[in-house]
């Protein structure tokens, strides 16, 4: 069986392509995706090499994106699509896989009317608690669509929709059993802090922690996950650089990565005790079913608010602190990590009383693409 894979939520994907190979390893299963994550900036994307780690076959692929700047950006990128759907036309044809699955995002968006174009089937899946720009379009040439949350199903027709959640990677759902990475060598009985702003960095993040690491390295041992390199910035110089103005003790507790393998975030998963990050659904999915206390930044820009939604489901139950972007400083910082500290438990209990409907995401999944192979 041949599967076509892509889309701009990446360890979803990665997810999927892993509970496949596992159940067919003689599946033939491509990954479009891009060089760069961001091509503007030459920020280097992750895809071919998760991708392949996981047995895909890597297929460079790329689009223009979906409403996004101003008019001259949208009629760039409008243009930039209609070369991806021709790309598309030519790709579907010369890897004749028998069905598409999308994880939304702009590059889906070509692939799957090429796809439609070649009656080859559809199935996409929906990350968030909304629709996104990608899967309401993709919708239309769907022959299935899968949502993680049933609120996210409202959005889309109900003769094609099923709840199934959001596909976790096997190592991080059973990850008690993860070794620790070579380059975390403390003897810090500090707690440990995970800082992420998912797989490209976040400035504002990456900011703020760095004016604030004088302060929050007095309770805690960080790990800091801050994004590749682009032309404009390198944030691990730039971290490294505020780290070094640090004693020797609080340098010596403080861990800055472009990058971390899902082999080494299983690890950070099971050994940290709070995370600070944005609100992206992944990221969420994967602290609700690890049960891990959280501060959340939703990003204020995102489609329908969606990383607003995923982080208000876990604040709104006491499971996390939702901190809005304007309010987010070395201040406000500071103080929400105190109170994960001093409330820790309580934070946990909250969030063991959740729902969680990750552990089989995968497995639903692909059950509702299995008709087409």
């Amino acid at each position: 069986m041949r599967i076509l894979v892509s889309g701009g939520h990446l360890t979803p994907a990665l997810a999927f392509i892993e509970y496949t190979k596992s159940k067919y390893p003689e599946s033939l299963i491509f990954f479009a995706g891009r060089k760069y994550a961001r091509k503007e900036e030459k920020q280097l994307a992750n895809e071919q090499q998760e991708s392949e780690k996981f047995g895909a076959i890597f297929v460079p692929f790329n689009s223009g994106k979906l409403g996004q700047g101003g008019t001259v950006e949208k009629t760039l990128d409008f243009i930039s699509l209609i070369g991806g759907i021709i790309k598309a036309l030519i790709l579907i044809p010369r890897y004749q896989p028998n069905v598409f699955v999308s994880f939304g995002g702009y590059l889906a968006v070509p692939l799957a009317i090429a796809s439609w174009f070649w009656r080859i089937p559809v199935v996409t899946h929906e990350q968030t608690r909304t629709a996104g720009i990608a899967n309401s379009i993709i919708a239309k040439f769907a022959n299935k669509i899968a949502v993680a949350y049933p609120e996210a199903a409202k959005h889309f027709p109900a003769s094609k929709t099923s709840v199934v959640g959001n596909p976790i990677r096997r190592i991080l759902l059973d990850n008690k059993t993860a070794e620790q990475p070579k380059w975390f060598k403390t003897t810090s009985k500090k707690p440990l802090l995970y800082v992420t702003g998912g797989s490209q960095g976040s400035e504002v993040i990456n900011t703020t922690v760095a004016r604030s690491l004088p302060q929050i390295l007095k309770d805690w041992t960080i790990i800091h996950q801050c994004g590749q390199a682009t032309e404009k910035r390198n944030y691990v110089e730039e971290l490294e650089k505020a780290s070094n103005k640090l004693n020797r003790t609080k340098r010596g507790r403080y861990f800055v990565r472009p990058w971390v393998t899902d082999a080494e975030l299983s690890w950070i998963y099971a050994n940290t005790v709070a995370i600070v990050s944005r609100a992206g659904a992944n990221t969420v999915a994967e602290i609700t079913h690890l049960k891990l206390p959280a501060i959340l930044i939703p990003i204020p820009f995102s489609h329908k608010d969606e990383q607003l939604l995923n982080a208000k489901a876990l604040s709104d139950i006491g499971g996390a602190i939702l901190l809005q972007q304007k309010d987010f400083n070395s201040k406000s910082l500071s103080a929400n990590l105190e109170i994960i500290l001093s409330k820790h438990a309580s934070f946990s209990r909250k969030l063991e009383r959740i729902s969680d409907s990750q552990a089989k995401a995968a497995e639903k999944l692909f059950q509702l693409v299995k008709p087409y192979l």
